[in-house]
């Protein structure tokens, strides 16, 4: 039998309820995901520096690092690794309710 692979998601979010109920929908939705959550520019680069992610999902707004600095970081190191923007609005947004 043929397993599919999580995908490892880098998630930058300075809110732990906000990360859960990103995390719940996206497995709700079908998606098998390994998430390790960040809350600072040197958690995020350390973690980038140290493991392998297929996808970086970015609150645009946290406490003294900006969504478009860590995406300038992946960019610069990691050209290829996928990049969204996750506000935690898109999960509370009635399309995405039960």
């Amino acid at each position: 039998m043929n397993t599919i692979p999580s995908v490892r998601i880098l998630h930058l979010e300075d809110d732990p309820d906000d990360a859960e109920l990103i995390s719940l929908r996206l497995r709700k939705e079908g998606l098998a995901c390994e998430m390790t959550r960040v809350e600072t520019r040197a958690a995020f680069q350390s973690a980038l520096e140290g493991s392998r992610f297929d996808l970086v999902l970015a609150d645009y707004r946290l406490p003294g690092f900006e969504g478009t600095s860590a995406l300038k970081i992946v960019r610069d190191k990691f050209p290829g690794l996928p990049f969204i923007f996750s506000p935690a609005r898109w999960a509370m947004n009635s399309r995405w309710k039960h």
